[in-house]
């Protein structure tokens, strides 16, 4: 499956971002889907809600794909839900147990970021024509800055280096074969599987929600990738990315 992405696979030693790049060339229709960046380095590496990507030097997977779903814009977040799978796939492969995903994209091990994506949709006509996949995962880095949640590598946890390439391979193995399930049309088993292992799912946490500390509990997710919560007074409401965070 990982031959989907060979057709148009790019190496950087350094950009400012992945997604950029690939973007921009997407833009001027130079690549289609399946194409891949690569980089060593980042200067200007993008998270959510516009949080800079640290990475050192040629420690970690610096990568960008473009994907051409053509789904309705309403129907988003399964492009979500689909990398996030993978990354899930991926993980499991090293880990036994540990192993979530902290809404809406983020790859938890033992309570640790391991890993990130960020998704920017090219919409024509209300469609989804074009989505750029980029992802950060950290590898051979062992100092990170501090974070909520901390973060970890594979090599932190597992006290040795891997190859970046044979990583990368990999991970592009298991997002072609959850891209496939999505074009086959099997979001809805997919979003079962989601929450399956989402990170304080069904389970009393604390959040920050409106400057306060509350305790609440993930029920689901919408339609459009919202987080559904119930608190202790019986209540439900659902809080898009920048309306609640999660406490560690």
């Amino acid at each position: 499956m990982a031959s989907f992405f060979t057709n148009n696979y790019i190496k950087l030693d350094s950009t400012t971002s992945t997604n950029n790049y690939i973007y921009k060339l997407l833009k001027a229709e130079q690549i289609e889907e399946g194409a891949v960046i690569t980089a060593l380095h980042q200067s200007k590496g993008e998270g959510q809600m516009e949080a800079k990507w640290e990475s050192d030097h040629g420690k970690n997977i610096l990568m960008s794909i473009v994907l051409s779903p053509n789904i309705l814009l309403e129907n988003q977040f399964q492009i979500n839900i689909c990398i996030s799978l993978a990354l899930y796939d991926f993980a499991k492969k090293y880990f036994k147990k540990g192993v979530k995903i902290k809404w809406p994209n983020d790859l938890l091990v033992e309570n640790e970021k391991l890993a990130g994506i960020l998704i920017k949709n090219i919409v024509k006509i209300a469609t989804i024509k074009d989505t750029i996949v980029g992802i950060g995962m950290n590898v051979n880095q062992l100092k990170f800055k501090d974070y909520p949640p901390p973060a970890t590598s594979m090599k932190k946890l597992l006290e040795k280096n891997f190859a970046l390439a044979d990583l990368q391979k990999e991970l592009l193995d298991c997002i072609a074969k959850r891209y496939l399930q999505l074009k086959q049309g099997k979001a809805e088993k997919m979003k079962s599987e989601y929450l399956a292992i989402l990170y304080g799912f069904n389970n009393w946490k604390d959040y920050k929600i409106g400057g306060r500390k509350i305790k609440a509990k993930i029920i689901g997710i919408d339609e459009i990738g919202n987080l559904l919560v119930a608190f202790e007074n019986g209540k439900n409401k659902s809080f898009s990315l920048k309306e609640i965070s999660f406490l560690f």
